[in-house]
């Protein structure tokens, strides 16, 4: 851990995490998280996590070079198509180095603002105040159903309350990834936010996880992000006259992936119904 003594204080101040082959596992995560929303980041970023990696200056930097540079750029410059993908991405990086975390609707609501805070149309750190359905390809051009966004404090805060209950061993066993897949999703089909949903809660379950001190394997999110996305789609749908029921087993492969290495083949032909 990471901290530096506060002069007259019996405390001391955490810092962002100087680990720079994590901090390169995160860059990886955090570029993965945006193909949830089919956004590529740029090849300036590449510099930006070049350096961060090197040890010249840390992710707070990085976040801060990055606001810096689309500020800079003209509307109509190519490279603003990934201003979006490239700001939320060192936002989750910054955030996953830090050591603080609360497991609470409010840590969730929280993230949501820091990775889209300049971005007006994501309402950040506001819970959605309508309805919504989206065509998925998944599912044949079908859609989910989302919680109702009347119900979206009291779902988020049963979920919560229910999931601090439970008490975890490591090496997680078969009924533990059942469960953490159980709260997932859970958050992710209240969908709390009308955009950046996924993005905000991969951050969250990953920060979650290693509150607990487990170690994960972060290839899957960094090579898989909208394999998962759409495994979280195949676990919230049903459709009664079409004769397809919820299918949690990938959701379950995914995390089987990540926690435990299990090895399991993403194959995203195998999601489609």
């Amino acid at each position: 851990m990471n901290t530096r003594y506060i002069p007259g204080s019996e405390y001391e101040e955490l810092l962002p995490g100087r680990d720079l082959e994590k901090r390169r596992e995160y860059w990886d995560i955090a570029k993965g998280l945006q193909k949830t929303d089919n956004l590529i980041t740029s090849n300036y970023l590449e510099s930006v996590i070049s350096d961060t990696t090197a040890g010249k200056f840390d992710t707070e930097k990085a976040v801060q070079k990055v606001s810096e540079y689309y500020k800079d750029l003209s509307a109509d410059d190519p490279e603003k198509a990934s201003e979006e993908a490239d700001k939320v991405a060192a936002r989750i990086v910054a955030f996953l180095e830090r050591e603080s975390f609360r497991f609470s609707p409010v840590q969730l609501k929280s993230i949501h603002k820091e990775l889209f805070q300049d971005m007006k149309q994501y309402n950040p750190g506001r819970y959605r105040s309508y309805n919504i359905s989206k065509n998925e390809e998944v599912l044949g051009g079908d859609s989910v159903r989302y919680g109702d966004y009347d119900d979206i404090e009291e779902l988020l805060s049963y979920d919560f309350s229910e999931e601090e209950r439970r008490r975890y061993s490591i090496p997680f066993s078969s009924s533990d990834i059942e469960n953490l897949c159980r709260f997932t999703l859970k958050i992710w089909e209240t969908h709390p936010f009308c955009e950046g949903n996924t993005r905000t809660v991969s951050t969250f379950m990953i920060k979650y996880l290693r509150s607990m001190g487990a170690e994960i394997n972060n290839d899957p999110f960094k090579t898989n992000a909208k394999w998962f996305r759409d495994a979280l789609v195949r676990a919230n749908y049903y459709n009664v006259d079409k004769g397809i029921d919820s299918d949690a087993s990938f959701l379950q492969m995914f995390f089987e992936n990540i926690l435990i290495d299990a090895g399991h083949k993403l194959e995203s032909i195998d999601l489609h119904v």
